[in-house]
């Protein structure tokens, strides 16, 4: 018989999420639904390393299959290795190429739309919404934030993440690259070939995708005061002075781009 132990699962703002055996649970919002379809499709265009929709409970919650690994809410050595770097690049390019044809109308979002509407970007592609088992991802997780919109858009806030694309020192303590102004270009080439998989027409220049993060992170800042001031979150002022910081360092740093 399966456990119905819960297990308080951390890291999320807002919905408390918990683990029952083999399923997470939590309860829905607006846009669940929509999540759910989305993840039925992807994972029959062949994505397997995202939750299974498993309908709700008793409760009323939503259930998703559990997906075993570290999720890690820190910054450990092993997750800036050039194979956590093209790992996210490939599997963000799986999944732009899997929700191309998904049905975006009757839909919900978490986020609003932005155009072109090329594929449903993720939005929030970042480590801390990866799995990982012996240094290497092997799933993702965390949809409320898809919305649909250009490849560039997702691509330039998971190379925020992952490369990743803010300052060593003197701007945020809180998040600091390991990494100088050319390890951070030449992280950032090896993102976008990766991400590009052979494929020149989507091969972005990476002077593009400072430029479009750039733009995200100053969007980011405004939506993440807006939902601080809603719920209350002071961490999220915080994060959302952080966001308009690194914007700023991201300018100055790499001017031509």
């Amino acid at each position: 018989m399966e456990s119905k132990e819960e297990i308080p699962l951390h890291g999320g703002w807002v919905n408390r999420v918990v683990r029952v055996g083999d399923t997470v649970r939590r309860m829905p919002g607006p846009g669940t639904p929509t999540v759910h379809r989305l993840l039925t499709h992807v994972r029959g265009r062949g994505i397997r390393w995202v939750p299974e929709p498993l309908g709700y409970d008793g409760l009323g919650r939503e259930v998703l299959d559990y997906l075993p690994g570290v999720v890690p809410h820190d910054t450990p050595v092993w997750l800036w290795s050039e194979a956590v770097l093209t790992d996210a690049a490939r599997a963000l390019r799986d999944w732009h190429d899997a929700t191309v044809g998904f049905e975006l109308a009757p839909s919900t979002w978490g986020l609003a739309a932005r155009h072109p509407p090329e594929v449903v970007c993720h939005n929030d592609f970042a480590p801390y919404n990866c799995v990982f088992r012996q240094g290497r991802l092997v799933g993702v997780i965390d949809f409320d934030t898809c919305a649909p919109g250009p490849r560039l858009w997702d691509i330039a806030y998971t190379a925020y993440r992952f490369v990743p694309l803010c300052p060593a020192s003197g701007v945020d303590s809180a998040e600091l690259s390991p990494f100088g102004h050319a390890d951070t270009w030449a992280r950032l080439e090896t993102f976008v070939e990766a991400y590009s998989a052979g494929d020149y027409a989507l091969r972005y220049p990476p002077s593009a995708v400072v430029a479009t993060a750039i733009e995200r992170l100053h969007a980011l800042a405004q939506w993440t005061a807006q939902h601080g001031d809603v719920t209350g979150t002071a961490e999220l002022a915080h994060h959302a002075g952080m966001y308009q910081r690194h914007a700023l360092w991201l300018g100055s740093a790499f001017p031509a781009a």
